[in-house]
């Protein structure tokens, strides 16, 4: 097997590549960015699989957010396909989505009656408890309230329609 040892000669020839293949600027300036961070980090030690899991180590042990570890791993990964070193290749950090927010961010129980009484005074209380419960998204929730006004719409309609069936009758 090869020696593998990352130089500007590659990084250049992947930025050429990523130019061929129509990447938008900002995606070949963040490919680029992340492949010279880890090959500051990798200095002149030859490019191996455990390399590369000692350098996704140091970002989580630099306080580094999983989704920004995970991104730059996606464009070194990239790098090692096109140099045709996928042995090199390592997973994304899986994360787990929290299905309830977590203790710093829960509502005490005076909030929780406080807004459930402004709720109230609303007419908002059908989706509170689950707004309130999970790590729902604002899209998600949005999507909610529309499927549940077309529900309304509907019925309405339906029950319009039924009324004056009846009367044709």
């Amino acid at each position: 097997m090869e020696s593998r040892f990352l130089s500007e000669r590659e990084i250049v020839g992947f930025r050429d590549y990523l130019l061929r293949e129509e990447k938008s600027a900002n995606t070949v300036e963040k490919y680029l960015r992340d492949i010279r961070a880890f090959a500051a980090f990798a200095g002149d030690r030859e490019v191996t699989k455990k390399l590369v899991v000692e350098f996704k180590q140091e970002l989580l042990d630099r306080g580094y957010a999983v989704r920004s570890i995970n991104s730059m791993l996606a464009g070194i990964n990239s790098l090692f396909a096109f140099l045709g070193w996928s042995d090199c290749r390592v997973k994304a950090i899986r994360r787990q989505s929290q299905l309830f927010c977590s203790e710093d961010r829960e509502l005490t129980k005076a909030e929780y009656l406080r807004l459930l009484d402004a709720a109230r005074q609303k007419s908002t209380t059908f989706f509170l408890p689950t707004l309130t419960s999970t790590a729902i998204s604002t899209v998600e929730l949005t999507l909610g309230i529309y499927c549940c006004i077309l529900c309304c719409i509907f019925t309405i309609y339906y029950l319009f329609f039924a009324e004056n069936c009846d009367r044709i009758k």
